[in-house]
Protein backbone atom coordinates (compact mmCIF):
# COMPACT_ATOMS: atom_id res chain seq x y z
CA UNK A 1 0.00 0.00 0.00
CA UNK A 2 1.32 3.39 -0.57
CA UNK A 3 0.43 6.15 1.94
CA UNK A 4 0.98 9.87 1.06
CA UNK A 5 1.19 11.00 4.97
CA UNK A 6 0.49 15.02 5.62
CA UNK A 7 2.25 16.45 8.30
CA UNK A 8 0.50 17.96 10.86
CA UNK A 9 2.43 21.17 11.20
CA UNK A 10 2.98 22.11 7.26
CA UNK A 11 1.06 20.11 5.49
CA UNK A 12 3.57 18.81 2.93
CA UNK A 13 3.14 15.19 1.94
CA UNK A 14 5.45 12.52 2.54
CA UNK A 15 5.23 9.47 0.70
CA UNK A 16 5.50 5.71 2.90
CA UNK A 17 5.47 2.36 1.59
CA UNK A 18 2.60 0.23 4.24
CA UNK A 19 4.53 -3.15 3.46
CA UNK A 20 8.04 -1.06 4.32
CA UNK A 21 6.92 1.65 7.31
CA UNK A 22 9.04 3.30 9.87
CA UNK A 23 7.57 3.73 13.23
CA UNK A 24 8.46 7.43 12.59
CA UNK A 25 8.66 9.87 10.04
CA UNK A 26 10.54 13.62 10.08
CA UNK A 27 9.50 16.14 7.86
CA UNK A 28 11.54 17.21 5.33
CA UNK A 29 10.50 21.05 5.57
CA UNK A 30 9.77 22.01 8.89
CA UNK A 31 11.46 18.69 11.05
CA UNK A 32 8.52 17.61 12.77
CA UNK A 33 8.84 13.96 13.71
CA UNK A 34 5.76 12.20 13.05
CA UNK A 35 5.04 9.12 14.88
CA UNK A 36 3.59 6.05 12.74
CA UNK A 37 0.85 3.44 14.14
CA UNK A 38 0.21 0.83 11.52
CA UNK A 39 -2.12 -1.94 11.72
CA UNK A 40 -1.55 -5.30 10.21
CA UNK A 41 -4.58 -4.78 7.71
CA UNK A 42 -2.51 -1.75 6.53
CA UNK A 43 0.70 -3.07 6.33
CA UNK A 44 -0.47 -6.26 4.19
CA UNK A 45 -2.27 -3.71 1.86
CA UNK A 46 -6.02 -5.80 3.03
CA UNK A 47 -7.89 -2.85 4.28
CA UNK A 48 -7.60 0.63 6.00
CA UNK A 49 -8.50 0.44 9.39
CA UNK A 50 -6.94 2.80 11.28
CA UNK A 51 -4.91 5.67 10.04
CA UNK A 52 -1.51 5.25 11.11
CA UNK A 53 -0.49 9.55 11.63
CA UNK A 54 -4.06 10.44 13.79
CA UNK A 55 -4.75 6.48 14.89
CA UNK A 56 -8.38 7.53 13.33
CA UNK A 57 -10.88 5.17 12.31
CA UNK A 58 -12.88 7.83 9.63
CA UNK A 59 -12.17 7.81 6.05
CA UNK A 60 -13.64 8.88 2.93
CA UNK A 61 -13.21 7.69 -0.79
CA UNK A 62 -12.65 9.91 -3.80
CA UNK A 63 -11.33 9.55 -7.48
CA UNK A 64 -7.07 10.19 -7.88
CA UNK A 65 -7.64 13.04 -9.75
CA UNK A 66 -5.68 16.06 -9.19
CA UNK A 67 -8.31 19.58 -9.40
CA UNK A 68 -6.27 21.55 -10.47
CA UNK A 69 -5.62 19.54 -13.61
CA UNK A 70 -9.29 19.32 -14.10
CA UNK A 71 -9.70 22.77 -13.87
CA UNK A 72 -6.77 23.58 -16.03
CA UNK A 73 -8.57 21.56 -18.69
CA UNK A 74 -11.10 23.77 -18.12
CA UNK A 75 -9.69 26.92 -17.90
CA UNK A 76 -7.89 26.43 -21.36
CA UNK A 77 -10.96 25.24 -22.90
CA UNK A 78 -12.66 28.38 -21.80
CA UNK A 79 -10.26 30.59 -22.79
CA UNK A 80 -9.72 29.33 -26.58
CA UNK A 81 -13.65 28.90 -27.02
CA UNK A 82 -14.01 32.59 -26.25
CA UNK A 83 -11.97 33.91 -28.46
CA UNK A 84 -14.08 32.11 -31.08
CA UNK A 85 -16.91 33.26 -29.36
CA UNK A 86 -15.79 36.88 -29.98
CA UNK A 87 -15.56 36.31 -33.58
CA UNK A 88 -18.55 35.33 -33.92
CA UNK A 89 -18.07 31.26 -34.40
CA UNK A 90 -20.77 30.48 -31.81
CA UNK A 91 -21.02 26.58 -32.45
CA UNK A 92 -16.95 26.56 -32.70
CA UNK A 93 -17.04 27.83 -29.36
CA UNK A 94 -19.66 25.57 -27.97
CA UNK A 95 -18.20 22.39 -29.44
CA UNK A 96 -14.36 23.33 -28.13
CA UNK A 97 -15.56 24.03 -24.61
CA UNK A 98 -18.11 21.26 -24.26
CA UNK A 99 -14.83 19.18 -25.69
CA UNK A 100 -12.55 20.55 -22.70
CA UNK A 101 -15.56 19.01 -20.06
CA UNK A 102 -15.80 15.67 -21.97
CA UNK A 103 -12.01 15.13 -21.89
CA UNK A 104 -11.67 16.34 -18.50
CA UNK A 105 -14.80 14.07 -17.23
CA UNK A 106 -12.83 10.73 -19.47
CA UNK A 107 -9.93 11.43 -17.15
CA UNK A 108 -11.64 11.73 -14.53
CA UNK A 109 -13.79 8.50 -15.15
CA UNK A 110 -10.53 6.29 -16.23
CA UNK A 111 -8.56 7.00 -12.32
CA UNK A 112 -9.21 4.92 -9.35
CA UNK A 113 -10.20 5.54 -5.71
CA UNK A 114 -7.84 6.94 -3.03
CA UNK A 115 -9.21 6.59 0.80
CA UNK A 116 -8.66 9.87 2.83
CA UNK A 117 -8.74 10.27 6.49
CA UNK A 118 -11.02 12.44 7.21
CA UNK A 119 -8.77 14.25 10.04
CA UNK A 120 -5.27 14.83 8.88
CA UNK A 121 -6.03 14.13 5.19
CA UNK A 122 -3.45 11.23 4.98
CA UNK A 123 -4.29 9.19 1.58
CA UNK A 124 -4.36 5.68 1.23
CA UNK A 125 -3.40 3.96 -2.53
CA UNK A 126 -3.48 -0.02 -3.03
CA UNK A 127 -4.85 -3.41 -4.28
CA UNK A 128 -7.43 -3.38 -0.71
CA UNK A 129 -11.10 -3.52 -0.81
CA UNK A 130 -12.82 -0.14 -1.11
CA UNK A 131 -15.10 0.53 2.18
CA UNK A 132 -15.18 4.04 2.26
CA UNK A 133 -18.04 5.80 1.60
CA UNK A 134 -18.02 9.28 -0.15
CA UNK A 135 -17.40 12.45 1.32
CA UNK A 136 -19.35 14.22 4.07
CA UNK A 137 -19.03 17.63 4.60
CA UNK A 138 -20.68 17.51 8.34
CA UNK A 139 -18.16 14.57 9.17
CA UNK A 140 -15.45 16.71 7.86
CA UNK A 141 -16.52 19.93 9.51
CA UNK A 142 -15.79 17.87 13.00
CA UNK A 143 -13.24 15.30 12.98
CA UNK A 144 -10.87 17.97 10.96
CA UNK A 145 -11.63 20.76 14.16
CA UNK A 146 -10.94 17.98 16.33
CA UNK A 147 -7.91 17.12 14.54
CA UNK A 148 -6.27 21.05 14.42
CA UNK A 149 -7.42 21.17 18.47
CA UNK A 150 -5.31 18.48 18.96
CA UNK A 151 -2.58 19.04 17.18
CA UNK A 152 -2.36 22.71 17.94
CA UNK A 153 -2.99 24.11 14.36
CA UNK A 154 -5.52 26.01 15.36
Amino acid sequence: MHILVRCPKCDVGLPVRGDKAPAAIACGRCGRNIVLTFSGAVRADQSVDICPVCTGADFYARRDFDPTIGLTIVVIGAIVSGSFYAFGRDLIAYSILAGAVLIDLLVYWQLKDVTVCYRCHTEFRGVYERTALAFDLNTADVLEREYARRTGKQ
